[in-house]
């Protein structure tokens, strides 16, 4: 996890002045009477922009999202291994659609609940433990795809002013995550055995979604995290006025 927030904060690392808020987003003002439905819309629209980055306002592209480092923790039921992740691709975020997405004013909290249907991960892999009660181990190159992956994303804001002017920042984010299916492929488990490791992939599939709950703590912390730290890099450019417009 240290990796992690290492590898992000550098990413997000900027200095200079203050920047508005990029007109392809949709601004709503808070006194509207709909501004919880215009804020669902804004989101979701600004989801469908970031496609590509927008450096100004410190936002990464997100087709891909590319992570160098990531280690999830082991479980503690059934998967007794560390899982160490290098160059994580995610892709399919452009895909998301948000039921709903409230803010609250007085306490500076953002909720989101949201649905990614095809959540895919490129990476390259790390084993060595035991899963299943089976002894695992292998290092090589592997995808998985998180089919109808339901997030409900929870952040809440700090206040601070800057030059005269009020800025959020992010100072917790809680993420729930639970994918309807899960589809994974790794290469040269078992440093190549096939059979052991077509035999390991057919038990493992099998039991996937309760594998995935064994470490889904880790899992959630830690994309709770990269979210977190996404939002936080636009809200260190953008001053809370020019984050909300006039209907």
């Amino acid at each position: 996890m240290k990796s992690l927030l290492i590898t992000v904060c550098v990413f997000l690392t900027s200095f200079g002045s203050t920047v508005k808020l990029p007109s392809e987003f949709i601004k709503c003002d808070l006194k509207q009477n709909d501004f919880q439905e215009c804020l669902t819309t804004a989101v979701q629209k600004a989801i469908r922009e970031l496609n590509r980055p927008f450096r100004k306002v410190n936002l990464l592209g997100m087709e891909p999202l590319e992570i160098p480092e990531l280690t999830i923790a082991a479980g503690s039921r059934i998967v007794f291994t560390q899982q160490i992740f290098k160059h994580l691709k995610l892709s399919g975020f452009n895909e998301t659609t948000c039921s709903k997405v409230e803010f609250d004013v007085d306490t500076k909290t953002l909720k989101l609940d949201c649905v990614v249907p095809h959540f895919r991960l490129d990476f390259e892999y790390e084993l060595h433990g035991q899963v299943l009660l089976i002894s695992v181990y292998g290092k090589g190159t592997g995808w998985a795809i998180l089919q109808d992956n339901h997030l409900v994303l929870s952040f809440n804001f700090g206040e601070y002013e800057k030059k005269g002017k009020k800025y959020y920042n992010v100072i917790k984010e809680e993420l729930y995550m639970q994918p309807r299916k899960i589809d994974f492929d790794l290469k040269n488990l078992f440093d190549g055995d096939e059979k052991a490791a077509d035999r390991f992939l057919k038990i493992a599939r099998t039991n996937i979604l309760e594998m995935y709950d064994d470490v889904r703590s880790g899992y959630q912390e830690a994309f709770g995290k990269i979210f977190g730290f996404i939002l936080d890099g636009l809200l260190t450019k953008v001053p809370v006025a020019d984050l909300f417009g006039k209907k």
